[in-house]
């Protein structure tokens, strides 16, 4: 059971119905993607420090349950508003549902949360766009959504009437207690209680930090003359504090997961990557002494992996070793259209496997490659390690098939479970049956409508 006043899915599932989308709401603001976006100033957080607990939204009985179980398993997704064709992400949503309906308890690998990567809603952060986007996609997900925000979520229409930038994520996920949100009209979820929209989320064997990049449609930053240093300042104390935690004899051991909306690394061809904003959480992490042990990314719509091998001489950390992390871009979770690639003759797909650098001397390597399946992140953390799955879902069936999956080794620092060459296709993972032992069949949904395709709705 969550927390009081916590509400998460439906008493009753309900049915999947595409058509009512609305014409006016889905093409409104096509005309104005194209404007260039302004920087806008970060919201103040409503609590200090921006920190919160998964037993705060879940309940204390429900953490020492997964406390337990030794293990967390989390969902993750990113850029997900279903605008113009909702199809792909009612079809990633009901994977994501009926993978967390399979397992009866935590014990078993039941998902406790699921963790968005920004673009909750597009084209702009307007409440009107909350209830086809999320809160009726998601209407019998039975789990707390936590996120951060992306670039379309804190873009401001240039006639809106929003206070201010994010005014309507800020509503919905940083409220000071759960109500209901007139964006839910009848479903019920409640709204997330996030002390702002970066944040520190503490659950058993995992932290997380989330950032918000902003509104750039191609980089990312987190400080600059407008929106100030307060992240940045807040990055610095959460990694000491972390590093602090570790330190301490008898701590409990925890991954540190850092996650923000625009990609450190991607081969997009629609986005680039954000160096600029690389070098600012590389700066805290050396003065913390201590570095995330995956970073977790949307922004460009496909799924990439990379492992970027940080040299002991480069982390600061005094008679440290390499560093293997994960940085992974996952904003395949609904967007109407997947991102081509901007490398190769003709725009031919990247091999995975290529390796380079990260303009810094640190080795970077390309692992993993899809742009052409839509899905979702499961991640299972324990003491010793993170097992990370992509799953991507088939659209006709709803039936998921492992994109990619690795081990991080906690201790060691190291990235295992590369998919092997047999498994690479002209640049992309084919997919294949997961290697999790199989579940028992949820008897599937009655839907007013198919899950294929359907036509886009005109103008």
């Amino acid at each position: 059971m969550p927390a009081s006043g916590f509400a998460f899915a439906n008493p009753q599932p309900s049915p999947d119905n595409l058509n009512t989308t609305d014409p006016k709401d889905a093409y409104a603001d096509d005309s104005g993607v194209q404007a260039a976006p302004v920087t806008e100033p970060i919201p103040k957080p409503w609590k200090t420090p921006e920190e919160m607990s998964l037993a705060d939204v879940l309940g204390t009985q429900a953490v020492q349950q997964i406390q337990s179980a030794g293990k967390i398993v989390f969902h993750s997704i990113g850029d997900t508003g279903g605008i113009k064709e909702p199809s792909h992400q009612y079809a990633v949503a009901d994977a994501m549902t009926k993978d967390f309906d399979e397992e009866t308890d935590f014990a078993s690998g039941r998902p406790a949360f699921c963790y968005h990567l920004g673009d909750v809603v597009y084209y702009f952060g307007q409440e009107r766009y909350y209830f086809d986007q999320f809160y009726d996609a998601y209407r019998d997900y039975d789990g707390p959504i936590f996120a951060i925000p992306g670039n379309h979520d804190g873009e401001m229409f240039p006639k809106e009437q929003a206070q201010y930038s994010l005014q309507a994520f800020y509503n919905n996920f940083c409220s000071k207690a759960p109500v209901k949100d007139p964006a839910a009209k009848g479903f019920s979820r409640t709204t997330m209680t996030q002390p702002g929209v970066y944040f520190t989320l503490n659950a058993p064997f995992v932290k997380i930090i989330g950032l918000y990049s902003n509104t750039g449609e191609s980089t990312g930053i987190l400080s600059d003359k407008t929106v100030g240093t307060a992240q940045l300042d807040f990055l610095l104390a959460q990694l000491q504090e972390a590093a602090g935690q570790r330190a301490k004899k008898g701590s409990d051991p925890f991954a540190l997961i850092i996650a923000v909306h625009h990609p450190p690394f991607t081969l997009s061809k629609e986005h680039f990557p954000s160096p600029a904003m690389l070098a600012q959480i590389d700066k805290a992490c050396q003065q913390a002494k201590i570095w995330p042990d995956i970073v977790l990314s949307g922004h460009a719509h496909l799924y990439e992996r990379y492992t970027r091998t940080v040299l002991s001489k480069y982390t600061q950390i005094a008679g440290g070793k390499n560093l293997q992390i994960p940085y992974v871009v996952a904003g395949n979770g609904g967007y109407l259209k997947l991102s081509a690639t901007r490398l190769g003759q003709g725009d031919a797909d990247p091999q995975p496997g290529v390796a380079g650098n990260d303009g810094k001397g640190n080795p970077l390597t390309l692992d993993v490659y899809n742009n052409t399946t839509y899905g979702f992140l499961r991640l299972t953390v324990s003491p010793a390690s993170i097992v990370f799955e992509s799953l991507g879902v088939d659209q006709s069936t709803g039936q998921t098939s492992t994109l990619d999956q690795f081990t991080v080794d906690l201790s060691n620092h190291t990235v295992t479970g590369a998919p092997p060459k047999s498994q690479i296709k002209s640049g992309v993972v084919a997919s294949h049956a997961s290697d999790r032992a199989p579940r028992k069949a949820r008897p599937p949904k009655k839907t007013s409508v198919t899950k294929k395709a359907h036509a886009p709705l005109k103008k």
